[in-house]
């Protein structure tokens, strides 16, 4: 249930607006600028420059020793890896999913990585003493201040190799399946939605936010992996979508379902996640 790049932030800067308006950032390049090449999800680039200028890489380590499931996620697993083969494709950086997706017994990972820029001590300087005011920023002057220091270093970023929304979409079609099941829950799931259904498969959102809800043909909204692994149990063995109450509930989404499911999964996915599970 770890948002890496959320607590990664939190770790170094201890500032929870901060992240959010770089992630509105991102939300802004992707959909308002439709900055060539930017894809939603790529606000880790937008992150790593302040990580940079800090060089806290020991931080990584010690988040990796604070991994967050959602309950019974090991019996969800191992239940989902009996009737499907399983990738985990994610925006976290490798290390970080590396060592999760061993836990539960997941194999085939695609993640981004993390890497610490080269910057000179002016760069560093400069970035420190933007966070605050980064923070203390809205909308246009946000936007303003943001391109104005990016503009500066996109040289930098676009070289760092991260796992966005096409990138998801993509891994899965490299794999040609014949019935694909993606399961995601946020803004860079979305494309891989799409390709899903593209390929006659399905989409599912687990506690998603509304960018994942609207993009998904079904949606669970549950305080526990088992709800994953019975409905994936029931598309295998061609049975009706349902799920106990004690395990949640999946709603197949439709236009005059959509906000009554949007409110239950964000009250969920805030319940178990906290202030991460407000981010897009």
């Amino acid at each position: 249930m770890n948002d890496f790049a959320y607590e990664l932030c939190m770790a170094i800067f201890n500032n929870d607006r901060f992240f959010r308006n770089l992630s509105e950032f991102d939300d802004y390049l992707y959909y308002v600028v439709k900055k060539e090449g930017y894809e939603a999800g790529y606000t880790l680039k937008l992150i790593t420059p302040f990580i940079s200028a800090v060089g806290q890489l020991e931080v990584v380590e010690k988040l990796l020793n604070n991994v967050i499931f959602i309950p019974d996620a090991k019996k969800a697993a191992d239940r989902i890896l009996k009737f499907c083969r399983v990738v985990v494709v994610s925006t976290a950086p490798k290390k970080f999913v590396e060592e999760t997706a061993k836990i539960l017994g997941f194999r085939e990972i695609y993640a981004s990585e993390l890497e610490i820029l080269e910057l000179d001590d002016e760069t560093r300087a400069n970035l420190l003493d933007k966070v605050d005011i980064i923070a203390s920023l809205n909308k246009e002057e946000l936007y303003r201040v943001l391109e104005e220091i990016f503009s500066r270093l996109w040289d930098k970023i676009e070289k760092i190799r991260v796992i966005g929304a096409k990138e998801k979409a993509e891994i899965m079609e490299s794999y040609n399946p014949k019935f694909p099941i993606a399961i995601g829950d946020s803004i860079t799931d979305c494309k891989m939605f799409e390709k899903a259904r593209e390929l006659n498969g399905l989409a599912i959102a687990f506690n998603g936010n509304r960018y994942a809800i609207e993009k998904a043909d079904y949606a669970i909204v549950s305080s526990t992996a088992l709800s994953e692994a019975v409905v994936i149990e029931k598309i295998f063995s061609g049975k009706k979508l349902e799920i106990e109450p004690r395990l949640g509930k999946i709603f197949k989404i439709s236009e005059s379902n959509m906000e009554k499911v949007v409110k239950e999964s964000m009250k969920m996915r805030v319940k178990l996640r906290g202030s991460a599970g407000t981010l897009g």
